[in-house]
């Protein structure tokens, strides 16, 4: 009987300090990673999601892929997902999966962009000025003439 009562009261101590753990996790804050809002390329002029086709074809083979975003950081792509949208005709091409850089395929259809085409880049990784990777917004570039 003294074996029960020294159990059954080592239970209750046990589950006593499991929720005072617990409820000191719940309490502190968890960390944050950016909150990173809109992501365009880099230009002279201010940010926009409207760019020429020539803005396009240097953006596309300058690497590493950059953005910049809302934060005003210049972020450097790790990995996305390259759609492209034509209007004629209407249609999505998916190209995948980049790494590091844009597909060989996407990048050669760039060159046949025509006015409101858009490149659509999606789950998108970078990396910031200090090196840190973190999740980006969807990114959409729609050619403006």
């Amino acid at each position: 009987m003294l074996k029960i009562k020294s159990l059954i009261a080592f239970s209750i101590a046990l589950i006593a300090i499991n929720s005072d753990v617990y409820a000191q996790a719940a309490a502190q804050p968890k960390p944050k990673g950016p909150s990173v809002k809109m992501c365009t390329i880099p230009t002279d002029s201010t940010a926009s999601t409207k760019i020429t086709l020539a803005q396009a074809t240097v953006w596309a083979d300058d690497l590493p892929i950059k953005v910049v975003c809302g934060d005003g950081k210049i972020y450097s792509l790790t990995q996305f997902n390259f759609t492209m949208m034509t209007l004629k005709p209407f249609q999505s091409k998916d190209f995948g999966l980049a790494n590091n850089g844009i597909p060989i395929l996407a990048r050669k259809a760039i060159d046949g962009m025509k006015t409101g085409d858009t490149i659509i880049l999606k789950g998108v990784s970078g990396k910031g000025p200090d090196g840190t990777e973190i999740k980006l917004p969807n990114i959409a570039l729609a050619i403006k003439e």
